[in-house]
C-alpha cells in the first residue's frame, strides 16, 4: 500500500464540460458533502468555531462525541449551521433502535421529528454506528417509521468495515453473516437506507492494513445495486493502533474514494477526543482549546481537491474501478474491455465515469 501510496497521482481527464443533475435527497444533496465526526463540544459551540469548520471546506457537522447532546444543544448545532452555510446530521437519545416491543417508539420519534424537522440545515437523523445483521431488521423499522413521519430528512446508520469480525459464534459477534458482502447485501435489502456508510480505518503504527481498496470495491458494488449512493468515513485523528497521518495519506484516502466513486466522504474525527481507558487521542484537524490542530490545513487542502474533482464526478456513474502496475492483495487488474488503460508501469487507481450526457471522465 505504501508503493500504491507512493505512485498515487491525480489527472482528471475531462470529455466534456456537461454536467446533469441527478435526483436529489437529504443525503445526496446539491453539493459533494464532505463532514466529520465529533464537532465542537457545547462549551465551543461557537459561530467562530463553526466559521473554521466551513473554512477548512467541510459542509456537513455530524454530532459531538462528548458530554450529554440535549436538545438545546442540538438547537443551537443547527442554529450555527444556517448561520455559516452548513448542514447537519443531529443525534437524539429518544430514537430508539427497534419499534416492536417498545411502547414508546412512535410517540418519541414524533417528538424528535416536530423538534427538528423545520430547521433548514437539517441532513438528517443519526441512528446508531455499526451494528450488526442481527440488528437489521429492527433497525428498519426505525427508518421506515422516520421516513413516514419526516420523508425530506434520512435516517443515518454507518456500518462495519471489512475488518470486522464474521465469527457468528463470536461474543460479540459483529457481522452476524459468514462475508462481508452478504452483510452489505443484508443490510441494503432489509433496511433499505437512503445511504450506504461505512467507516474504514487504514493506518496502522506498524503497517497499512490491507483492505482499504477491497472495501471500497464491494461498497461500490453493493450500492450501484440497490441503486444508493455510498459514502467512506475515513481517518484522521491518531488513537490506539492508528498512527499519525501527513498529508499525503489523508490524500490517499479521499482520492481513493473518489475514484470508486463514492457520495460523501466523512472523517474521523474533527475535534480532539478526550483521553479516556481505551484510547489516547492526538493529532487532530482541531485541538481541545478550540486552535487548528496540525491536520487542520492539509485537510482543507485536500478538501479543496476533493471539492474540485467532485464537481465533475458527483453526479457521473462510475462505471468501474481498477489498478495498474503493481497490482495491491485488494486491488482489481485492469479489465480487457477497459474504456481507458494506462501506458507504462505507474501504481494507478483508475475510476472510470459517464455523466448524463454520456460523456467519459477519468480520474486516475
Amino acid at each position: 500500500m505504501r508503493t500504491l501510496l507512493k505512485f498515487f497521482t491525480l489527472a482528471l481527464f475531462l470529455m466534456s464540460w456537461v454536467r446533469t443533475a441527478h435526483a436529489q435527497s437529504s443525503l445526496r444533496p446539491a453539493d459533494f458533502p464532505i463532514g466529520f465526526w465529533c464537532s465542537p463540544p457545547e462549551a465551543f459551540m461557537t459561530e467562530e468555531q463553526y466559521r473554521l469548520i466551513k473554512g477548512a471546506g467541510f459542509s456537513v457537522v455530524m454530532p459531538p462525541c462528548e458530554g450529554n447532546i440535549t436538545v438545546e444543544m442540538n438547537r443551537k448545532l443547527l442554529a450555527l449551521c444556517r448561520k455559516v452555510g452548513l448542514q447537519a446530521v443531529i443525534s437524539d437519545s429518544r430514537i430508539p433502535l427497534t419499534i416492536t416491543g417498545n411502547p414508546k417508539a412512535l410517540s418519541d420519534l414524533k417528538a424528535v421529528v416536530k423538534e427538528y424537522s423545520h430547521f433548514l440545515p437539517l441532513m438528517g437523523y443519526f441512528i446508531t454506528d455499526e451494528p450488526g445483521a442481527k440488528q437489521f431488521g429492527e433497525l428498519k423499522q426505525v427508518v421506515e417509521t422516520l421516513r413516514k413521519l419526516d420523508p425530506q430528512h434520512a435516517a443515518f446508520i454507518n456500518l462495519f468495515p471489512n475488518y470486522a469480525s464474521n465469527d457468528r459464534d463470536a461474543t460479540p459477534s459483529q457481522l452476524n453473516t459468514t462475508t462481508y458482502d452478504e452483510y452489505l447485501e443484508t443490510y441494503l435489502n432489509t433496511v433499505q437506507p437512503d445511504v450506504l456508510s461505512y467507516d474504514h480505518y487504514h493506518f496502522l503504527k506498524d503497517r497499512d492494513r490491507v483492505g482499504f481498496l477491497g472495501n471500497l470495491a464491494s461498497a461500490q458494488r453493493a450500492a450501484q445495486i440497490a441503486g444508493v449512493p455510498f459514502w467512506n468515513i475515513i481517518l484522521s485523528v491518531s488513537h490506539g493502533g492508528y498512527r499519525k497521518l501527513n498529508e499525503n495519506e489523508l490524500r490517499y484516502e479521499a482520492l481513493q474514494s473518489m475514484a470508486y466513486g463514492v457520495s460523501g466522504l466523512i472523517y474521523f474525527t474533527y475535534w480532539l477526543p478526550p483521553d479516556d481507558k481505551t484510547f489516547q487521542w492526538s493529532h487532530a484537524i482541531m485541538e481541545r482549546d478550540g486552535k487548528p490542530g496540525p491536520l487542520y490545513d492539509p485537510v482543507k487542502r485536500v478538501n479543496e481537491e476533493v471539492r474540485t474533482l467532485a464537481g465533475f464526478l458527483y453526479n457521473a456513474k462510475c462505471l468501474m474501478t481498477f489498478q495498474t502496475g503493481e497490482i495491491p492483495a485488494d486491488g482489481k487488474k485492469p479489465p480487457s474491455s477497459s474504456l481507458a488503460r494506462s501506458v507504462g508501469k505507474g501504481n494507478l487507481t483508475l475510476g472510470i465515469f459517464r455523466d448524463g450526457m454520456g460523456y467519459l471522465y477519468v480520474l486516475a
